[in-house]
């Protein structure tokens, strides 16, 4: 039987490991809020949208950012989302909410709390900002879990900014940088600055999305694969309208698609 001094040394013991992993995290949190905060500030550009300008694109390219931009909405530069959704790991698809700011040039950070049953959670970062990725995720915001960076998850996470950049659909005008070539008469393909792969963008007779693909670099294999989203359901918000439903996956248009991902919008803001 444990006596009483023993179980205070243990108290004191647990107490101690509790508060320096508290000090770590707080300290990763305050990184993730300076690097969100660093997007943050970009800002609505003076100029709007002329239609005008976007006349010598490819039909596909056109007909898309038509429909995604209304004449004489503001050139936003960035936008806040919140969002619910679910995510696979192993085998099991789990409830997560969300939110994410996303600037045009610079990159994004989505920071989720994800939920696996027993009242148990883990949160934290996924993010690109101005050419460099990472991960930071803890057990219930104290246990750290995940904290990936490099090379290889600048590349990956590179990958996906550019496909999220549909969720700014500003961000794939020539104004912006973005340098658009054809593919058919609903597809065309995107390069933006400073993302080393491109983006193809399948839309509808309207101009809708109907999917996003690229090639992206899979930080667990090392191997370049298709990547994309087929969007479910869109949303028209202050003259911009985007995918408000969308399911993500690797092998996207293959016969080895792995769906991992699903959202739902539930707040969009454009700055």
């Amino acid at each position: 039987m444990l006596d009483s001094t023993t179980v205070r040394r243990g108290a004191l013991a647990l107490a101690g490991v509790s508060g320096a992993l508290g000090v770590v995290q707080l300290r990763a949190q305050r990184k993730l809020l300076e690097r969100q905060r660093a997007l943050r500030t970009e800002r609505t550009a003076d100029d709007v949208f002329d239609s005008d300008s976007i006349a010598d694109l490819p039909p596909a390219a056109e007909r898309y950012l038509r429909h995604a931009i209304a004449p004489g909405t503001p050139l936003a530069r960035r936008i806040e989302l919140t969002m619910d959704g679910q995510l696979r790991l192993g085998g099991r698809w789990l409830p997560f909410t969300a939110d994410e700011t996303l600037a045009a040039r610079r990159g994004f950070i989505w920071r989720p709390t994800v939920r696996f049953g027993f009242g148990l959670r883990f949160s934290g970062a996924d993010f690109h900002i101005d050419g460099t990725g990472g991960q930071r995720f803890a057990l219930a915001s104290l246990v750290p879990i995940v904290r990936s960076s490099g090379p290889v998850i600048n590349r990956s996470s590179a990958g996906r900014f550019l496909a999220e950049s549909v969720w700014l659909p500003t961000s794939f005008l020539p104004a912006m940088g973005a340098e658009w070539e054809g593919v058919g008469d609903r597809r065309a393909r995107v390069v933006l600055p400073d993302v080393e792969e491109s983006l193809t963008v399948t839309v509808d007779e309207a101009g809708a999305v109907e999917s996003v693909e690229t090639l992206r670099l899979d930080g667990d294999t090392g191997e370049m694969r298709p990547f994309g989203a087929s969007i479910e359901r869109e949303r028209t918000v202050d003259g911009l309208t985007i995918p408000s439903r969308l399911e993500v996956g690797w092998g996207f248009g293959t016969d080895a698609y792995e769906p991992f991902f699903r959202a739902e919008l539930r707040d969009a803001f454009f700055h």
